[in-house]
C-alpha cells in the first residue's frame, strides 16, 4: 500500500462521474511503501496538461533514493498507464522505502489567461499509482 507523503494536492473527484478520483502533484510528489523485499512492478496512471505548457510535455523522473527508475515524457491528455519495474536492490534494505515523481516544469492555472482561479502549482494528475510484487 502506498502512502501519499509530501508533493500531494487533496483528492478531487470528476463532478459527473464520483468514482472517478485523481490527485494533482506538485513538482515533487513523495510516496512511501513498505519494502517487499523483491522486484516489483510500479504502475503510474496519469495525464497532463501540455496545452497549458506550451504544448511541451513535461518531463518526468521516478526516483528510489538517489537512483532513477525511469523517465519519460509526460504527454498523455488522457488517463495514461506507465509501467515502471524496479528490483529489490533498486529498493534497498529498509523496511519502509520512498518514490519520488519529479518534474521538470509545473503550472498555476491562476497565472494563465482563460484556465481560471486555481492558484495551486500543478505537476500531472494521477488517478492511481500503485506497486505490485514481480
Amino acid at each position: 500500500q502506498l502512502i501519499r507523503l509530501s508533493g500531494w494536492h487533496p483528492p478531487e473527484f470528476a463532478p459527473n462521474d464520483p468514482t472517478l478520483e485523481w490527485q494533482w502533484t506538485q513538482k515533487v510528489a513523495t510516496l512511501s511503501l513498505r519494502n517487499p523485499k523483491r522486484d516489483v512492478t510500479f504502475y503510474l496512471e496519469y495525464d497532463a496538461r501540455n496545452d497549458l505548457l506550451g504544448g511541451v510535455p513535461q518531463q518526468v523522473g521516478v526516483f528510489c533514493g538517489d537512483a532513477r527508475l525511469a523517465s519519460f515524457a509526460a504527454d498523455a491528455r488522457s488517463p495514461t498507464l506507465e509501467r515502471i519495474p524496479v528490483t529489490a536492490a533498486q529498493l534497498g534494505g529498509a523496511e519502509m522505502v520512498e518514490l519520488r515523481i519529479e518534474l521538470d516544469r509545473t503550472f498555476v492555472p491562476a497565472k494563465l489567461p482563460n484556465v481560471g482561479n486555481d492558484p495551486r502549482e500543478l505537476g500531472i494528475r494521477v488517478f492511481h499509482a500503485h506497486v505490485e510484487p514481480r
